[in-house]
């Protein structure tokens, strides 16, 4: 097993590899408390993969799975709480996240995915239907139910160092960053990542996601910290990165605005056939073509409501 690596002296990262194809890895972090218990950070996908690593990775820096005290999830996605479960049952140590995550996570099983109602709404054409109907609800295999919640600017129990949850929604709707006020660092999950513009609006009902989404922006920019984000790695250049994304955004609405200036009554999917896609618009299918027309219902929603006008 490779070694972690360590960020600061008490605070090391684990890469977890990712199924599927798309980013390689998802980034686990282990804290180090000033009693020598461990808290971890989002521990990765389901499977037994996972909790091997991080057991390798205590074993590195002198520690064993007895000594997990917490793990922490920023957000109910499998590929960051997959591992959850089987961690929590190889540690005995509790499993945190935001209330609104647990309550996703309980409406999540047993769900299915789009409805026919949605795709009508949204103008899908029929030879597009069954690639998105066969799409799960959403990716939270694995995930275990939380054994208590966390709350905005709750500080967590870890002794010897000051780290408090913030509530960052947008990607999902209890999205956590995690503050290491005494280390300089900020745990942003998939709230801001450093080349990956992150999708919004992935896990439970949001009235205004995308609105949630700048703001929590605006108030993680004004930290000067170190970003570990949950995928890509670490970098130090956080206010830039938040404006960046926060452009993103506010030009796919600009982007959206132009479209139904010209045609007021368009659907979420001509409107996303406007718009410019990374890989391209044809190239979009199953998962990327579902989160793709779900970003474009969401800024049609969040430009027609005229909220986009105050930012």
């Amino acid at each position: 097993m490779a070694a972690p690596e360590s960020i600061r002296s008490d605070v090391h990262l684990v890469r977890i590899p990712m199924p599927g194809g798309g980013l390689p890895f998802s980034l686990c972090y282990l804290l180090e408390d000033a009693e020598g218990r461990i808290h971890v950070i989002d521990p990765g996908s389901p499977g037994p993969l996972a909790v091997a690593l991080i057991d390798g990775a205590l074993h590195a820096i002198g520690k064993r799975l007895g000594d997990v005290s917490s793990i922490l999830v920023t957000h109910l996605h499998s590929d960051h709480a997959g591992a959850a479960a089987a961690l929590r049952a190889a540690t005995g140590a509790p499993v945190l996240m935001h209330e609104r995550e647990r309550d996703a996570l309980a409406e999540s099983h047993g769900a299915a995915g789009l409805e026919t109602t949605t795709l009508d709404d949204w103008g899908v054409p029929a030879d597009r239907r069954a690639e998105l109907l066969a799409l799960p609800a959403l990716p939270v295999d694995g995930v275990a139910a939380p054994d208590a919640v966390l709350t905005d600017g709750q500080l967590l129990d870890i002794p010897g160092r000051r780290v408090r949850a913030l509530w960052t929604p947008g990607h999902t709707a209890g999205h956590l960053c995690f503050d290491d006020e005494d280390r300089g660092v900020l745990f942003t999950g998939d709230h801001i990542l450093p080349t990956v513009n992150p999708g919004l609006g992935l896990g439970g009902p949001a009235t205004d996601p995308i609105g949630d989404y700048l703001t929590a922006l605006r108030r993680v920019a004004a930290l000067d910290r170190e970003a570990l984000p949950g995928h890509e790695g670490p970098f130090p250049t956080l206010a830039e990165r938040c404006a960046e994304l926060a452009e993103h955004h506010l030009r796919r609405a600009r982007q959206v605005q132009a479209t139904l200036r010209l045609r007021p009554g368009a659907s979420v999917w001509e409107v996303a056939a406007t718009l410019t896609w990374t890989g391209g618009w044809e190239a979009l299918a199953g998962f990327t073509l579902a989160s793709a027309l779900a970003q474009t219902a969401m800024h049609r929603a969040f430009v027609r409501s005229g909220a986009a006008i105050a930012w």
